[in-house]
């Protein structure tokens, strides 16, 4: 396998503390997905090949894989904790379909392989609307959970999975207390939303507390109603999360949408962007890409995780 360069570091902010994070950061939606014809042993693979070329950020989710995304970074990362930046989401739930699915996990996995139509099937389901549960007894159990799952007493940051704009404008005091809390018990650095639209997005501004974290689509980013939040985001130096770079720029498959993808996110301050895959070649490529975007980073900048 040809050795791409190694990913320096670069410095970012989370609200008024300096870190450092990879351009590049491991989406990790798919790591013990059913649809992920390798299983475990490839997406662990994935994971040491990130580590390897530089990659620090991976972003998971309590609800990826039915737990198994954090299993694997867990057991990857286990003995190299201080070498990655680890970001998890709660706030969503599987209905009691999805959560039959997860205990036949493994004949569902095998049977996808050779039927078009079931793996269309499942695609359907991962796609549509799942509850939302920000209730502080499901934020706290969920997090606790994550940590298990992670092997690790704390994550670097813990978000709001998808939350509702009108929820978090209703109960953003209260979500903030509850986050600010988890912070203070050190099972969390810091805390931020997942959001998938502009709505959510000027929402989660809006909350009191310290939003360190903001993760958006590259498109919704991109869209008109957003520029004075982007700017709003500079100036608090708030940590910027870009996924879903295809629907912006094309399929992450084809190198030129994948690119274009990467390039308009390095324009972004602040900003990590998350390539979603389970192809080592499709990481390596990415790494590459931003490469060739980077201005050469100092030697004193390529440190790992928040520095006070």
């Amino acid at each position: 396998m040809t050795e791409p360069a190694r990913l320096p570091a670069r410095p970012l902010m989370f609200g008024d503390v300096r870190a450092s994070s990879s351009v590049i950061g491991l989406g990790c939606s798919r790591l013990g997905s059913t649809l992920n014809a390798g299983g475990q042993s490839e997406a662990a693979r994935l994971v040491c090949r990130a580590l390897e070329i530089g990659v620090t950020l991976f972003d998971t989710a309590d609800i990826y894989g039915q737990g198994d995304s954090e299993r694997i970074l867990g057991e990857c990362l286990h003995g190299r904790r201080s070498d990655a930046i680890l970001i998890t989401k709660a706030g969503q739930r599987f209905s009691a379909v999805q959560r039959a699915a997860a205990m036949v996990k493994a004949p569902l996995r095998a049977a996808a392989r050779v039927s078009p139509r079931l793996r269309n099937a499942i695609s359907a389901r991962r796609a549509g609307v799942l509850p939302r549960d920000l209730s502080a007894i499901h934020l706290r159990r969920a997090l606790k959970a994550s940590l298990k799952r992670l092997r690790t007493d704390y994550v670097d940051a813990f978000l709001l999975h998808s939350p509702d704009a009108g929820e978090l404008a209703s109960r953003g005091d209260q979500l903030a207390e509850l986050l600010d809390g988890l912070v203070r018990a050190g099972q969390t650095r810091f805390w931020g939303v997942s959001c998938d639209n502009v709505a959510s997005l000027e929402a989660a501004l809006q909350m009191p507390g310290e939003v360190t974290v903001v993760q958006a689509p590259l498109q919704v980013l991109c869209s008109a109603g957003a520029v004075d939040h982007l700017a709003e985001i500079e100036r608090r130096g708030i940590m910027l999360l870009i996924r879903e770079l295809g629907q912006f720029a094309g399929p992450l498959d084809d190198p030129a949408g994948r690119r274009a993808g990467i390039a308009r996110t390095l324009s972004f301050a602040n900003a990590v962007a998350l390539i979603g895959t389970t192809r080592i070649a499709h990481l390596d490529d990415a790494v590459a890409t931003a490469l060739s975007l980077m201005p050469v980073q100092s030697a004193q900048d390529q440190l790992v995780g928040a520095q006070a």
